[in-house]
């Protein structure tokens, strides 16, 4: 059988891998209470951006199952009666950081606003410039060049080439969406 120091062995063993379990799930509490706690913010934050676009005082959204995945979740906009067309939220990366944004599109699924929700890094703020955003505003082809198509911004180059890269790319799947 097992003699004492063996036992005592087996039983620091035990205590070790039981104390990083409790400390594992102790983390993942944390760290989900944190998300929990910041998801009703950015929801209430993109509430009042489409209340105050579509100049309302509710508004209703509807998941686009098929369409929604990964970073995007597509939303159907309505006012109860009349439909106000589609809203993406998403996120594309910057040189360093991951940034979110949402676009808003009209029944004929041109892009009427574009607003930076949240944007992580230190440099390459310029993007979230209303006028420099205006650029995308009316437009739905998918192949927009940055550069030629889309002003480049000094000191934002990352930044706005993949928010550009990333809104050619949500074009294609609503244009393909609406030829179905």
């Amino acid at each position: 059988m097992f003699g004492f120091n063996q036992t005592l062995f087996w039983y620091n063993d035990l205590k070790d891998d039981l104390m990083k379990r409790i400390f594992a799930i102790f983390f993942l509490l944390i760290f989900s209470l944190n998300l929990l706690a910041e998801m009703p913010k950015f929801n209430s934050k993109v509430e009042k951006e489409l209340l105050k676009h579509f100049n309302l005082n509710s508004i209703n959204t509807q998941e686009i199952i098929e369409l929604s995945g990964g970073n995007d979740l597509f939303l159907k906009t309505s006012n109860g009666e009349k439909e106000l067309g589609i809203v993406v939220l998403t996120s594309a990366k910057g040189r360093y950081d991951m940034f979110d944004y949402m676009i808003i599109y009209n029944q004929n699924m041109e892009i009427e606003f574009i607003k930076i929700l949240v944007y992580r890094s230190e440099y390459g703020s310029e993007i979230t410039a209303k006028r420099w955003l205006s650029q995308f505003y009316s437009r739905q082809e998918d192949n927009l060049k940055y550069g030629s198509d889309i002003q480049a911004i000094s000191g934002a180059t990352f930044s706005a080439g993949s928010l550009t890269n990333n809104i050619n790319r949500i074009n294609k799947i609503l244009n393909e969406y609406k030829s179905d």
